[in-house]
């Protein structure tokens, strides 16, 4: 058994220069520290965000502080899952949020690690019985969707999924593309603006153009494309779809969808369509597959393990801010694999300086990973942290094998 000795949250920046949790736990004189990254707009099955402060600096003296003092403070707990399975319980009954119950979560995670002299990557592959493995790259390269103004009407991220079959490797075939992307973007007009997930936005809102510069970008690379449709903000109505000014029908966006996919090698898509559109899911899950595109579940299963079903998609995405604790997420994992789906672990727009996705990632073999565009020192932090998780394999140091070798 193992008490916690001391607790303390603290409001902190994100990347976006916005308030959220930064957590501190001890356990006799071993401190570990995480933090909850926050959504641009949280999908409406996810946990939401509770911390009522706003403030930044030290929260002792708040509710949630106060509620997490009397329910963990001092009281025994088995290990991860009983101490996790606490935070889900305090947070049913007071509505903590799941970004408070994420920072002491992984904060625990650490402290665990650090009394058995193991690293937060090692600590978690002990969690699950799967074996570690470096997940490929999803570098976002192009930003829409909800992270331009009026009503979204474009894929939310645009992304090349580098081929070389080595973490370095991905890494360097990355920063060329993107910088020649960049070079490209800059000679038609200047230096364009980038997301807080950096993402290049340059004026216009064409998917399929994007599609197509990025596409151009790659050639001569071991790279294909993927986009996040994030279709639920895209919603006019049940069953319709706003893309480039028009309203379509889910069968028409899916055949949209599919010839996109086929003209631009776009290998991986996410969230095609609404959460609630599940027909549409399944009409569409066999027709992908065909066209030799992977279907991906973001918003569909919000990190749940309870919504993880098949014949929806072939993949399923964590965000840990989305469960709420490392054992959600986990639990989340083990739900996709027992059903033979992939795996995605993914960043939010407002990012930390914290690392601990690409841990994870790398402890659920996980066959990709989002963390954005390689600029922001958010973003780059978590590929320095891939580039050393890394080195520290013995084993499945090569990422998962790529579907097809260049554009």
């Amino acid at each position: 058994m193992t008490t916690v000795t001391g607790l303390r949250l603290r409001g902190i920046l994100d990347s976006r220069a916005r308030p959220t949790v930064e957590a501190d736990v001890w356990v006799d004189d071993v401190r570990g520290r995480g933090s909850c990254p926050v959504a641009i707009a949280p999908g409406r099955l996810e946990r939401r965000r509770g911390l009522r402060t706003g403030g930044l600096g030290d929260l002792r003296d708040g509710q949630a502080a106060q509620l997490l003092r009397e329910g963990l403070v001092g009281l025994p707990f088995k290990g991860q899952d009983d101490l996790d399975g606490r935070l889900r319980d305090l947070d049913d009954r007071h509505g903590l949020g799941a970004d408070v119950t994420l920072a002491v979560s992984l904060a625990c995670a650490r402290v665990l690690a650090g009394r058995e002299g193991r690293s937060l990557r090692g600590w978690l592959s002990g969690l699950f019985p799967h074996p570690p493995r470096m997940p490929r790259l999803l570098v976002n390269a192009f930003s829409g969707g909800i992270h331009r103004s009026g009503a979204p009407d474009s894929f939310q991220q645009i992304m090349l999924i580098p081929g070389t079959g080595d973490l370095t490797g991905d890494v360097l075939a990355a920063l060329e593309i993107y910088g020649e992307l960049e070079d490209r973007l800059t000679g038609a007009g200047g230096p364009p603006a980038i997301s807080a997930s950096s993402g290049f936005l340059p004026p216009g809102r064409d998917s399929a153009r994007h599609l197509a510069e990025l596409r151009h970008a790659c050639r001569g690379h071991r790279a294909t494309l993927g986009a996040d449709v994030a279709a639920e903000h895209l919603l006019a109505a049940p069953g319709r779809y706003r893309y480039q000014g028009a309203e379509h029908s889910s069968e028409r966006f899916a055949e949209i969808l599919l010839d996109l996919a086929r003209a631009h090698r776009v290998e991986y898509l996410e969230d095609p369509f609404d959460p609630a559109d599940t027909d549409a899911w399944r009409a569409f899950l066999p027709a992908a597959r065909q066209a030799g595109v992977t279907v991906v579940g973001d918003d569909l299963f919000a990190s749940d393990a309870g919504r993880v079903v098949p014949g929806l998609a072939d993949a399923v995405l964590l965000k840990p801010s989305q469960a709420g604790t490392v054992t959600a997420t986990l639990q989340a994992a083990g739900a996709a694999r027992a059903l033979g789906l992939r795996l995605v672990v993914s960043h939010r727009s407002g990012e930390t300086e914290d690392t601990a996705m690409c841990d994870l990632a790398v402890a659920v073999g996980a066959e990709w990973i989002k963390i954005g565009g390689p600029r922001r020192g958010d973003r780059i932090a978590k590929y320095n942290q891939l580039i050393r998780l890394a080195e520290s394999l013995t084993e499945g140091a090569a990422c998962h094998a790529p579907s097809s070798s260049r554009i």
